[in-house]
């Protein structure tokens, strides 16, 4: 293995984390836009409407993160392949 070798493998490893840190970056960055959203908005309206007490930053990301627990779409069942194929080919027909 020549050097130009190792030289471009080592470009290719730093090019892979550089990726890897700029998307944890920003799925950090738009979580905490989406918790603002949320505390906003909860501030603005709950407390108006119901008499609720406001909420802080880190209550945002505990309720957002209950919500996704109690209502996410992760799914308990698998769908086999077939009956996934199958509604797959209904959309096609349906479109």
């Amino acid at each position: 293995m020549g050097a130009s070798e190792r030289d471009l493998e080592q470009y290719a490893m730093q090019e892979q984390l550089f990726g890897v840190v700029v998307g944890l970056a920003i799925g950090l960055i738009l979580i905490a836009i989406m918790v603002f959203i949320f505390r906003w908005l909860w501030n603005t309206t709950l407390p108006e409407v119901f008499g609720i007490k406001q909420i802080s930053f880190g209550q945002a990301i505990k309720i957002l993160i209950l919500a996704g627990i109690l209502f996410g779409g992760h799914r308990v069942v698998e769908v086999p392949q077939q009956v996934s194929d199958e509604v797959d080919s209904g959309v096609e027909q349906a479109q």
